[in-house]
This record gives C-alpha cells, structure tokens and sequence, in this order.
C-alpha cells in the first residue's frame, strides 16, 4: 500500500512538470520517474507511518483506473415491434394520397432505424413481423387497435408494440411576394411542410399504454430523399414531397427521443416469454448451448424446461407435423445470451441430447 502512495505522488509530480517541459522533455521525465521509483523501492527516503483512508482511496483508483471507472447495466432491454403508421385521420387525404400511401410505411422504418441506433431497445426484425401479419391476416382491415397490436406482440414474442398515426399533414404558403392580375401572386414567399406524428407503445401482456409520444415536425428546406433498410421515402422530385420527407424525419426524431428518454422505466415492464421454442445445440458437462437467443426472447435468468420427444402427430391429409409429444426430463437457467444462443447451467435432470426441445418454464 505505501508504495502505491508513493507512485501516486510521482505520478502527480511528474504532471505537474508538462506544464513547464513540454513534449520534447518526454524522455527525460520517463527517466525521472524510473530513477525515483527505483530509489524510492530500495530505501528508506520517506518514513511513512500512518496512511489516510482518503489516500487509500486515491492509490487503489490509480493502481486500477479501468476499473474505477467501469459501469455496468444489469436492465434487460424491452424487446418491441413497430408496426406501419395509420393515416385515416389526416385532414385533407385525398389531396396528400400520393405521398402517404407510397411512404408510411417508411415512416415505421425510420422511427425503427433510430430505434436500434439508440441502443435502448431490442427491435423485432422486420420479415418476423410481416410474416405474422400475413399469417394470421391481421392489420388487414385497416386500422389497427391497442387489442390487436398486443395480440400481435404475443404471437411475435416481444414486451410491447409501437403503433402510430400521421395525425397532421400540410404544406403552407406564407404571403410574400406580389399579386399581378391574371397571374396570381408571384414572387417571394416561402413554403413549409407540417407533420405531426403520435405514437403509442403497447403492453402485449395486457394491452396497457405504456406511454404516449408526439412529434411535430417542420422543414422549409426539402434537403433530399430518405432511404431506410432499402425503404425509400419521397421517390418523387417534387418540391412539396422533399419538405414534407425532411418534416416527417424531424417528427420521428422528436419521438425516438421521447421514447428512449423513457428507456430505463419501460426497462421494468414483465417480460413476455417467447413465442418459439428452442433446440439443444450443445451439451458439456454442467453447460447446455441452445439455437436461440436475445433476438427471439431469450434472456438471462430464464428458466427452460428440457423435453424429449417421443412421438409426432401427423396431418393426415397433408402428412404435416401438427404436434408434438413430448416429456420432460430437466431443468436448464440461462446464464448468458446472444442475438443467435443462449448458454444455460444444468439445475435438474441428466442425459440432455442435441435436437431436445426446451420450453420456457412457467
């Protein structure tokens, strides 16, 4: 201890001397700081008695300086979708039909590429979520409700779901310029685009909302196209579409912000248990490695019960695996996980094979 007191008060001596050498003393001050330190190990220069708590403190934080500073996160993120913006309630559709109905959708990617950009969330894929919607044949009828986003959510696996609506959609012309007689006003004048987005966020297990956010946007410089996860939005060269992309951009942006503001509440919410099962990939010793991970649900502290199975009921007319008979013979917990596995500890049960099935437990 004394001695790292020591290399500590070196430490702060020779810092003090870059404010008087300078760079081209480097060397010289490295081997000033060897000579002292080899004197001050072999002698007996200083007689120090007692050390101070403080300067036990101060030692230890130099001694270790990454680890002083480390932080750690023990939130799990909220794993959420996003599914495609409503536009049924923008005043004045018909006239703004040509955008809204070619670039909604890129409204959702876009908000989703911030998503994943702020690191706070666990964002569902998008081809699990158009899988679903397809399969179950759900969103068809238009407009879709908190019941039917949570509905959705379960079936996708995932905490909670992010609907939203274009709520406000306009482009204004403020009155510069002059009016001349059969030509109408000319000159001057500047247009700006308006958009006003809301947004909810869905509890899957219970439908709640779990918090609400707005964003109006505003752009009066129409600086270009959007292109999101291969989505384009304004594929026109129209003026008017490059005002109303840069607004709809600035409104994603407010709400991203407002969400992520929120990321470490939301982080409390129950977690929904996945909607798929897993396989066991790999077994050593005490250490089970299954197929699946963070991506689809899988978490640390999970518990997953090890099933065997033992015979397969079949469609008879299309001779399609409708179900499966199986029988527990153990217990897993997942102690780490990735996008793509999850690493588990043996709690209960022996002779786990690769292709067992594992099911979160109750």
């Amino acid at each position: 201890m004394i001695m790292m007191i020591l290399f500590h008060k070196i430490h702060q001596a020779i810092n003090r001397l870059n404010c008087v050498t300078g760079d081209r003393y480097q060397v010289k001050k490295i081997a000033l700081y060897f000579v002292i330190s080899t004197l001050l190990a072999s002698t007996s220069l200083f007689n120090i008695k007692q050390v101070s708590a403080e300067e036990q403190a101060v030692a230890m934080k130099f001694a270790h300086p990454v680890k002083a500073n480390l932080k750690t996160n023990t939130k799990e993120k909220l794993r959420i979708a996003v599914l495609d913006f409503d536009y049924s309630s923008v005043a004045d559709y018909q006239r703004w039909m040509w955008w809204l109905e070619s670039n909604a959708r890129g409204v959702s990617d876009i908000l989703v590429n911030q998503l994943v950009e702020g690191g706070n969330f666990v964002v569902v894929e998008r081809s699990k979520l158009d899988a679903i919607l397809s399969e179950q044949n759900l969103g068809a009828s238009g407009r879709i409700d908190v019941s039917t986003a949570a509905k959705i959510g379960k079936i996708l696996g995932v905490d909670a779901v992010v609907i939203g609506s274009i709520t406000g959609f306009n482009l204004e012309q403020d009155g510069g310029g002059i009016s001349v007689p059969l030509f109408g006003r000319v000159g001057g004048g500047q247009t700006t685009a308006n958009v006003k987005l809301n947004v909810r966020l869905v509890n899957t297990s219970t439908a709640e909302i779990l918090m609400t956010a707005e964003g109006n946007g505003q752009s009066n410089r129409g600086d270009g196209s959007i292109n999101i996860r291969g989505y384009g939005l304004d594929t026109s060269s129209r003026k008017e579409a490059k005002l109303l992309t840069t607004a709809t951009v600035d409104a994603v942006t407010q709400v991203v912000q407002k969400i992520n503001n929120n990321a470490t509440t939301l982080a409390e919410v129950p977690k929904t248990a996945p909607s798929v099962t897993a396989l066991v990939a790999d077994i050593s010793g005490k250490t089970v490695i299954i197929n699946k991970g963070l991506s689809d649900g899988y978490r640390q502290g999970m518990k997953l019960s090890i099933q065997r199975v033992s015979r397969e009921v079949k469609d008879p007319a299309t001779g399609k695996v409708i179900r499966q008979i199986t029988q527990a013979i153990g217990m897993i917990e997942i102690t780490e996980a990735d996008n793509q596995s999850s690493v588990a500890k043996v709690i209960s049960g022996a002779g786990f094979k690769v292709g067992d099935v594992a099911k979160p437990a109750p």
